[in-house]
């Protein structure tokens, strides 16, 4: 089925935001693991929760709850910068229908970016992509594989991932836990991971803050983003851009821009010798 296009003309192409109208940019996330993500437990998730809750440190992360479309439902977010989206159906979906304009069984209405007029319009005469197509790509997302660690027997390595840990940047991104049960996916079904998350969105501080509230994800608040893959995006991307709006171009320059509940790890990284920064970029790029 060939997709239908729709173009909106407005009076005047030149016309100003309207007041209080949000933007935020966003580099286009790694999309290796997702089916993994998908799979952890929501339990795993309220227990990082409950452990950030009765510390006593900075580090308080929670759960953003968000609403599920296809499901009607209110569930646990896991994937976009703020975890504003609780599964890789709606998140493909929401792709097809906010980039694209294409139309779906799970998205069925137009996007039009906050024109209220036009803010129900569906497809009269079909949805714009087969339900066989929006699963395929699904299917295609959830089980693109991670890469493989390298240099993991390296001694700047080993040093960085302890460096890591004593800096209790593995608070956040925390290095490993268990897939669940999902008979339609046995291959990672109970899968010892590495992703470095916790799924939790943390407040990150003024200097990474956009402002814009999504769901129960405040302004300065974001996901802790899955670090496996990270060091491999300069050979993959040719520049790497990191952070949620791309502003950082290296991993060190990513890991200063990080305050509020990270500011205590941000601080000791600073008080490292060169070295031992060294080690730590070692480590990070052997993820």
């Amino acid at each position: 089925m060939c997709p239908k296009w729709y173009i909106v003309t407005l009076s005047n192409p030149y016309m100003p935001l309207p007041g209080g109208y949000m933007t935020s940019p966003r580099m286009a996330p790694t999309v290796v693991g997702m089916g993994l993500l998908e799979l952890i437990p929501e339990s795993t998730i309220l227990a990082f929760q409950a452990a950030n809750a009765a510390s006593s440190g900075q580090v308080k992360g929670h759960a953003n709850y968000v609403y599920n479309p296809y499901t009607q439902k209110t569930e646990i977010g896991r994937f976009g910068q703020k975890a504003n989206t609780s599964s890789l159906l709606v998140q493909v979906a929401t792709a097809f229908q906010q980039d694209m304009g294409i139309t779906s069984y799970v998205q069925p209405f137009k996007s039009v970016h906050g024109q209220s007029q036009w803010g129900a319009i569906g497809d009269t005469s079909g949805f714009d992509i087969a339900d066989s197509i929006l699963n395929a790509v699904t299917f295609y997302v959830r089980t693109l594989a991670v890469p493989a660690r390298r240099n993991v027997t390296d001694a700047a390595v080993q040093r960085g991932e302890l460096l890591f840990t004593q800096m209790q940047c593995a608070s956040c991104h925390i290095p490993t836990m268990y897939t669940g049960v999902d008979i339609t996916f046995p291959s990672m079904s109970n899968q010892r991971i590495h992703p470095y998350t916790d799924l939790l969105v943390h407040d990150l501080g003024a200097g990474l803050a956009d402002n814009r509230p999504d769901y129960l994800a405040g302004g300065s608040e974001w996901r802790t983003t899955p670090l496996w893959g990270i060091g491999l995006l300069e050979k993959t991307n040719g520049t790497p851009f990191y952070l949620h709006d791309g502003r950082a171009r290296t991993l060190e320059e990513a890991i200063l821009w990080h305050g509020g509940e990270a500011q205590n790890s941000r601080d000791q990284f600073t008080k490292l010798s060169k070295s031992e920064r060294g080690a730590v970029i070692s480590f990070l790029q052997s993820l």
